[in-house]
């Protein structure tokens, strides 16, 4: 049986569920970038225990939140919000005034664009550059410049690092911040999977010198709840008062906040998080270039892009991997892609090895 397996993001085990007549619990879902994991015990226990005041309303100050993200991204309360998610956040970072266009990679993030048309807002995309020979993309810093440098009141949007490929940014940022400056561009560093690297890779600590620049730092993935839907972002205040201003009231739920406020001070889990991640990554990785007909991107995070030989059908093999409960992401319909480009989350060993098994047993047919 055919089933139509695409869709706007990976993740959607609820519709595979439906589908194949499985539990949630029976599907491998390597379409969705979350930690392996799996949440924060403490986390858990907190959250389990705030239960009970699901009957009240969320704190709307979020009072502990913010004191404890403070500390950590040693950043003043008055440059952070949170919102449902990273995405709600764009949206809104999209209502910003003065803004005539949004500037995107390609590939890159689809809220981005989506949140520019929602706003009625053109969008310009910029391509990363791929080189064939080390199979890689990066970010083509000379045709940044020069296009920020002849337009005005941009939104431009970098992934720190980019999905689907994982392109971290590794130009000095000094020279693109003075340029978006300069000419009225906001520069927005998403950074929904930099803590999976750690805080060395992070681009905060110019949100506090330069009053353009806004950074973007889900907590769903890293701490494992796409579920609860939590993001925040870093900026001037000005920025800030804006946003919130433009979100719902509430828009934290109360089990998110309590989750989020043990799970951010779980040292040994954050730990074991990127111990684990930087085995299993590096081991996949290694595992799926050894087949002739896969081509990879070398992973920086917890994501591999993926490239299936043209002898090969896409669509068939991820009908073959979805009728065993394993989803992939289908990366065909990104700018800058096309057709036989996937993308697969890195799990734990035993899930790795089950995806691998699949792929070996699917090109043998």
């Amino acid at each position: 049986m055919m089933v139509k397996t695409t869709n706007v993001h990976g993740g959607n085990v609820h519709k595979a569920s439906r589908l194949l007549d499985t539990s949630l619990d029976q599907i491998l879902d390597f379409s969705a970038n979350i930690n392996p994991l799996g949440m924060s015990a403490k986390g858990m226990d907190a959250m389990n225990e705030a239960f009970q005041h699901v009957i009240h309303y969320p704190d709307p100050d979020m009072t502990n939140l913010f004191a404890i993200t403070s500390e950590l991204w040693d950043m003043p309360k008055e440059y952070i919000a949170f919102g449902n998610g990273a995405a709600e956040l764009i949206y809104a970072i999209c209502r910003l005034p003065e803004i005539e266009a949004v500037y995107v990679p390609a590939p890159g993030f689809s809220e981005y664009s989506h949140g520019a048309h929602s706003c009625g807002l053109p969008v310009i995309e910029y391509a990363l550059q791929f080189d064939a020979d080390s199979f890689c993309f990066s970010y083509p810093l000379t045709t940044i410049l020069h296009d920020l440098n002849q337009s005005k009141h941009r939104l431009v949007f970098i992934g720190n690092p980019n999905n689907p490929c994982g392109t971290l940014w590794k130009h000095e940022s000094r020279e693109l911040i003075e340029v978006c400056k300069k000419n009225g561009h906001y520069l927005v560093f998403d950074e929904s999977f930099v803590d999976f690297l750690g805080d060395d890779y992070s681009m905060r600590n110019y949100v506090k010198e330069y009053d353009n620049v806004i950074v973007v730092h889900s907590l769903t993935k890293f701490y494992a709840v796409p579920g609860l839907r939590i993001g925040a972002m870093m900026a001037n205040p000005m920025i800030i008062n804006f946003i919130k201003s433009h979100i719902p009231s509430w828009t934290v739920n109360h089990l998110a906040q309590i989750y989020s406020e043990k799970a951010l001070q779980d040292t040994d889990y954050i730990q074991e998080t990127r111990t684990v991640l930087k085995q299993e990554k590096e081991w996949l990785y290694k595992k799926i270039v050894q087949m002739d007909v896969l081509q990879c991107i070398e992973p920086s995070v917890n994501y591999i892009l993926c490239h299936l030989d043209d002898q090969y059908s896409l669509e068939d093999m991820i009908q073959h991997l979805y009728h065993q409960s394993i989803l992939i992401r289908d990366c065909s319909h990104y700018t800058g892609l096309g057709p036989n480009w996937f993308r697969i989350a890195v799990k734990t060993r035993e899930q790795n090895e089950q995806l691998l098994q699949a792929l070996r047993a699917y090109f043998t047919l």
